[in-house]
């Protein structure tokens, strides 16, 4: 009998809500839009929290990593050398470990060229990460030298189909045979693949792997452990303890003294949490995300559904303010307290029901442009769970927001009602609505302040200036199994492409993050420092333009084929080429190494070891990396050996320059792909996780902006309709439209004053927090308190003007009338 009376509710509800459909649809899209956007973000939550969650206890799976202070810059690392594994194996702890190494190699399959990275794997890992081959014996093909096994994307990737198996592969003369074909792993792993080979296969060379397992110098690939019950410093501490040991047999004891003794420190972080662990992301470490922010997130999402919630909260109040008489009949027949709380609380739940299954729908629709703007894919939020989540959200919404709505309804008076007088709130209940709008305001201008700060800073970021022209050049990422007199010829060539203006080769592009190699370097006076080396060809300060502070540069004239203004037009270049022990240092290596002044250091000798270098002159200080990181003390060396990226001057853009090089390319090296890319886009590259904060940051402003405008413009509606036989004396004695515009715009004044003083100062704190992981901000961030005001109250304005002109022509004797 209960359910039927519950069934009986919510049919009730239906017929009430559909009398007044413009009000039940502005309820109905308000609430959606805000479910939509929770469901977006709680979507990227999940995903996020979700990293790695296919991997059997994935709690108890280790991944090591390790810090090597010798570098100028330490930084976390999780790939391992090999000689890792064999530590571990000795050490008598109860271990279960798995090494993945990868392969890169270019292969031709029917005439194309593909790169494919083959993931070298123990045979534990079909155990440890939970693999099973849908087609072949994954166990079997990795203990085979010559076993390949595929996912459906590298299938498709190298044969143009999925059914692979048996086919061949021919890799720099070695055969691979497709004996297995695996399931798609999980699009949010720290460890993704497409093809996999056994500890045994024949893409070493022979020997090769053997001189791996001892070298503690080679970084082989990432080292896994599967160890229930073991303390983490357990695992770390025997690999430690031997890398330690085998540094110090190479470097000495003065080197370890200098470092406390401890050049290598070795940490394990679970696979559960890797996705966080932001300390590996410079080196290789793939996608990865702060969990602070991905808190953050789901904190939006909270907030972005409880302002849609409020929005509900005040058109709902309003609604059961206008159905006091009803309420009245209901209650003189009968109806108890219970009854009528049911009927308010079904109403919102049915509301809320419809609102879920719109925000879904929404969701769906803006799924694919959400996904692409994050750089996630996220389809497989539509799974069943998370519908039945969804749709739990929406009655858990509805229950939470039929409460106010129903505590009115109870505190309604027959009489009062009944005598045609209009129904009033409960004491304090117009003041808790003002309160919700000044909270929606306070949040829609605090994110808007943060999506303004935080675009501002992105896009200056990606126009850092490092020094030079960057714009003017383009980038050629040359791999590395190309020869070096290949390469030098190649670059010989360049000159002769038109539009080339010039080139120069460096071994890592501007605004990398990636830590450049390091090494000890000793002054005159015998200070000894380690610094950071960038490896450049003879032609590099000449091609960019970049004039040394003090001294020459290296010899511009070296590669004598470009543009006469870069070949000998930079004042100050020596005419010979440069020799094997010169090089340049900037301002704060010269300063470092005790030189009383830049000019003080050209012509000096400092020592690298055993070898005596000649400094012949010092380079301004050049951004190599983001605006994330301080200019730090840099040496230039001349190593075109080492230097994979060519800077390409030139008057084409990335494209036509590409298709322009594409004979030369295949020319000099057929077979190995080359990317080519404007150098501003490494800046651009290095800013994308800021701008992917901006756009959400975005979509939540547009969202929470949206409902406070919504929810003052009902506030507003109400307060005139409740001041009416106020505004009506006020005209009688004398007020003009002036004053009762004032009076009305005054409310809405404090109420913005209020959300103001609400919302810039956490804005501001968090713009500064935000900030404080930059090296060098713009000023203009700041401009964003401001202007996200500004923005408040022009949207104040602009949904409180047609109610402030309504109070203004209100006719005095027809809201006398109304009032009694």
């Amino acid at each position: 009998m209960e359910a039927l009376m519950h069934l009986r509710d919510f049919r009730i509800g239906w017929r009430m809500l559909a009398r007044q459909p413009l009000h039940t649809a502005a309820m109905l899209l308000g609430l959606a839009v805000g479910l939509a956007a929770a469901f977006l973000l709680l979507a990227l939550v999940h995903y996020s929290f979700s990293y790695d969650s296919a991997v059997p206890d994935n709690r108890n799976v280790y991944v090591f990593k390790h810090k090597l202070k010798l570098l100028a810059e330490p930084l976390w690392i999780e790939q391992m050398p090999l000689p890792a594994r064999d530590v571990l194996a000795n050490s008598g702890l109860p271990l279960t470990l798995c090494t993945v190494n990868p392969h890169a190699r270019t292969v031709k399959v029917d005439g194309r060229l593909h790169e494919v990275v083959f993931n070298e794997v123990s045979d534990t890992f079909p155990a440890m990460f939970g693999v099973r081959a849908v087609a072949g014996d994954l166990v079997a093909t990795l203990a085979r030298p010559d076993g390949l096994a595929l996912t459906p994307r590298g299938a498709l990737e190298l044969f143009g189909t999925m059914a692979a198996l048996g086919r061949t592969l021919d890799v720099d003369g070695r055969v691979l045979r497709v004996l297995a074909l695996l399931p798609e792993p999980q699009p949010n792993t720290t460890l993704p693949y497409t093809a996999l080979v056994g500890e045994g296969t024949v893409l070493w060379k022979p020997g090769e792997r053997e001189q791996q397992r001892h070298n503690w110098t080679g970084l082989a690939g990432k080292l896994y452990a599967r160890a229930p019950g073991v303390q983490a410093q357990a695992m770390a501490a025997p690999v430690q303890l031997e890398a330690n040991r085998v540094v110090a047999a190479m470097l000495g004891a003065n080197e370890m003294r200098r470092v406390g003794g401890t050049m290598v420190e070795v940490a394990v972080t679970p696979l559960a949490d890797a996705y966080f662990d932001t300390d590996v992301a410079v080196f290789l470490g793939g996608p990865r995300a702060s969990k602070a922010l991905v808190l953050a997130l789901a904190a939006l999402a909270l907030l972005i559904l409880a302002l849609a919630a409020t929005n509900y909260v005040n058109l709902a109040t309003v609604r059961v303010l206008a159905r006091g008489r009803e309420i009245a009949v209901r209650k003189t027949l009968g109806a108890g307290a219970g009854r009528l709380a049911a009927q308010f609380v079904a109403e919102s739940v049915a509301v809320a029901l419809a609102a879920a299954s719109l925000g879904l729908l929404l969701a769906w629709l803006l799924l694919p442009v959400f996904s692409s703007l994050m750089d996630r894919p996220l389809a497989h939020f539509l799974s069943p769970a998370s519908l039945l989540a969804a749709l739990a959200i929406g009655i858990g919404t509805g229950l939470v927001c039929g409460i106010w709505p129903a505590r009115i309804a109870l505190r309604v008076l027959p009489a009062r009602a009944l005598a045609g007088r209009a129904g009033s709130e409960p004491a304090g209940g117009a003041w808790l609505r003002r309160a919700l709008t000044v909270f929606q305001f306070a949040a829609a201008i605090s994110l808007c302040a943060l999506a303004l700060a935080v675009g501002w800073q992105a896009r200056f970021a990606a126009q850092a200036d490092p020094g030079f022209a960057v714009d003017e050049f383009v980038l050629l990422h040359l791999r590395q199994e190309a020869k070096a007199e290949t390469r030098q010829a190649f670059h010989a060539a360049l000159a002769r492409v038109p539009g080339v203006v010039g080139a120069t080769a460096i071994d890592l592009p501007f605004g990398h993050p990636m830590v450049r190699n390091s090494t000890a370097f000793r002054g005159p006076s015998g200070v000894e420092r380690r610094f950071e080396m960038t490896l450049v060809d003879p032609g590099f300060f000449a091609v960019t333009g970049i004039a040394p502070v003090a001294g020459v540069g290296f010899n511009s004239g070296f590669n004598s084929g470009f543009n006469a203004s870069f070949n000998a037009g930079v004042e100050g270049t020596r005419p010979s080429a440069p020799q094997k022990n010169d090089i340049m240092l900037n301002g704060a290596a010269a300063r470092a190494l005790g030189f009383a002044s830049e000019g003080a250091a050209v012509g000096q000798v400092v020592t690298m070891g055993d070898m005596s270098l000649r400094v012949v002159g010092i380079a301004p200080p050049l951004r190599h990396r983001g605006l994330r990181y301080p200019s730090t003390a840099m040496v230039y060396m001349v190593e075109q050996a080492r230097a994979n990226v060519i800077m390409v001057r030139t008057t084409l853009d990335a494209a036509s320059l590409e298709q322009t090089l594409a004979p030369l390319l295949s020319r000099y090296f057929p077979g190995l792909p080359t990317r080519v890319q404007p150098a501003r886009g490494v800046f651009e590259e290095g800013s994308a996780d800021d701008w992917r904060i901006a756009r959400l940051l975005t979509l939540g402003t547009v969202v929470a902006t949206g409902i406070a405008a919504f929810g003052i413009y009902v506030l507003a509606a109400g307060s005139v309709q409740r001041r009416g036989r106020e505004i009506a004396l006020r005209k009688l004695h004398g007020a003009g439209r002036r004053a009762i515009g004032l009076l009305v715009g005054t409310e809405f004044a404090l109420l913005l004053l209020a959300a103001a003083v609400m919302a810039l100062p956490p804005a501001g704190f968090v713009i500064a927090h935000y900030l404080a992981g930059f090296a060098v901000t713009t000023t203009y961030v700041w401009w964003a308190l401001p202007a996200a005001l500004l923005i408040g109250v022009l949207t104040a304005c602009c949904a409180t003007l047609r109610h402030a002109i309504a109070a203004m022509r209100v006719m005095p004797a027809v809201a006398l009338r109304q009032g009694e």
